[in-house]
């Protein structure tokens, strides 16, 4: 992993205060207490779950889960890096879209299908509603045992409407730690169970993330984009992360959640924006390049080159296009990634790079837990909790209002 800043100037662009130590050993105090990292350290309870969701995993051929936002995302980042070579058929529902809900079920073989269904509080309406309809159907075909025994549940474990259902029914039911929020919750059982379920190698994950939490505790130094992003002066108001492979598309979609509940409080933040290369070349780029100078942008890139399918090298092919033949599509990504960062670059535009020579579980884990320790560090230069998310609550109350 290779990280590098562009077109920034520490005298020039940076305003330190005077407590900024005190910041820092504030943040490597609260890094260091984390319960959503230190559980990296914990070989124990790794091989636990492993052993348990193997045995949960025999017998079945598909898997369902059910969970939104933290119990769902950073499972998918995960899943989404391998690309489909997995033998495991796994679905992810974090909507309550009705139709597509109902027609996703229309044809489903309880006996052979594993449900997994994940939230921290038990009491998720959203979760709750999908899996109670699937318990409706399955009461309908007179399968609801059948169901109810290829049932594993993440709760925490309390008094709440899922801990209650699922023990009353003799569910598989694995503890959320309350300790661990929910888009913290990546390293728990939360993002390993439906990896592990996929088949993905959690260990070569949990390895990733513990070199960075190596790195960053024997550095112990300055977070320097997060540091960047809260310099006033500079009025940064929008963090823009930029993925060059569709294998990162839900580390984005992850990435967006962690930095947006964790930042956005008491009238402070920085709005996330996840943009997608090379597609959001072609709808995003212009306001980047020659709009306001307020975002401050990571790019993730990977190499490309010589893979993919090769362009067409006969004649037929247009004048016009011949500089793409006899290419593979994988150069041509990996010039349009070099042509993007070149012209940020020319245009003396503020950056970093973030380079992962392969997409894969360990740097995968590495980006992940780094993701985590900058977005604590940004809210403890904003003086916000980074922990809590108080403002959703009043929608939350509201939709229960509206259906009593």
């Amino acid at each position: 992993m290779e990280i590098n800043y562009y077109n920034i100037n520490i005298e020039k662009d940076l305003n330190i205060p005077k407590n900024i130590e005190e910041k820092n050993n504030e943040i490597v105090k609260i890094i260091d207490e984390q319960t959503s990292l230190n559980i990296l350290f914990d070989d124990l309870l790794l091989e636990e779950i492993i052993k348990r969701t193997n045995d949960f995993a025999k017998s079945k051929k598909h898997f369902i889960v059910f969970g939104t936002g933290g119990s769902n995302l950073g499972a998918r980042a995960i899943i989404n890096i391998l690309n489909s070579n997995s033998n495991k058929s796994i679905k992810f529902y974090d909507n309550i879209d009705p139709i597509v809900f109902e027609n996703s079920f229309n044809n489903i073989d309880f006996s052979s299908t594993g449900f997994v269904i994940i939230s921290k509080s038990g009491s998720t309406s959203e979760t709750f509603a999908q899996y109670s309809s699937i318990i409706e159907l399955a009461s309908k075909k007179n399968v609801h045992s059948s169901l109810f025994s290829n049932s594993l549940v993440i709760t925490e474990f309390k008094d709440s409407p899922l801990f209650n259902l699922a023990k009353k029914n003799n569910c598989i039911l694995f503890e959320h730690n309350k300790k661990i929020g929910g888009r913290y919750s990546i390293f728990s059982n939360v993002g390993l169970v439906p990896a592990i379920l996929a088949n993905a190698n959690v260990k070569s994950f949990y390895n990733g993330a513990t070199s960075f939490l190596n790195h960053f505790k024997n550095k112990k130094n300055l977070l320097f984009a997060q540091f960047f992003m809260y310099q006033n002066n500079l009025n940064i108001s929008n963090n823009v992360i930029m993925t060059y492979s569709d294998l990162l598309y839900y580390f984005g979609k992850w990435y967006l959640q962690l930095w947006a509940e964790s930042i956005g409080k008491n009238n402070k933040g920085i709005t996330p924006i996840h943009a997608i290369g090379t597609t959001d070349q072609h709808s995003q780029l212009q306001l980047y390049l020659d709009g306001p100078k307020d975002k401050f942008f990571t790019f993730v890139t990977t190499n490309h080159e010589d893979k993919g399918l090769l362009i067409n090298k006969t004649d037929d092919i247009d004048d016009s296009m011949r500089y793409l033949q006899g290419k593979k599509m994988g150069d041509l990504m990996n010039a349009e990634q070099k042509a993007t960062l070149d012209t940020f670059n020319q245009n003396s535009l503020k950056f970093r790079n973030i380079y992962m020579p392969k997409i894969d579980e360990e740097k995968l884990g590495y980006l992940m837990a780094m993701s985590i320790v900058e977005t604590i560090s940004a809210c403890i230069y904003f003086d916000v909790n980074p922990f809590n998310q108080p403002a959703v609550e009043q929608g939350k109350i509201l939709t229960k209002k509206y259906l009593i």
